[in-house]
């Protein structure tokens, strides 16, 4: 099981995504939903593993602007 922590920030023109513990995984989308599937395709790219892995996002708190979420991702 690997566990990784999702960022996710509102602009005026969509949605920032990025896992800060992985150095050029990173995201925009539109929306928040579409920023998450692009983030994953990437981390997907990042941990050689094929798309759609099973995985379980949890929402974890909110400051500054910022929403922080806990990625989980089972064998």
């Amino acid at each position: 099981m690997l566990q990784f922590t999702v960022v996710t920030e509102k602009r005026s023109d969509g949605v920032d995504a990025w896992i800060p513990t992985i150095r050029e995984c990173e995201t925009w989308a539109h929306d928040e939903d579409a920023a998450f599937a692009a983030l994953l395709d990437r981390l997907a790219f990042f941990l050689r593993r094929e798309s759609g892995f099973k995985h379980d996002i949890d929402f974890m708190r909110r400051e500054e602007g910022k929403t922080y979420y806990k990625l989980i991702i089972r064998s």
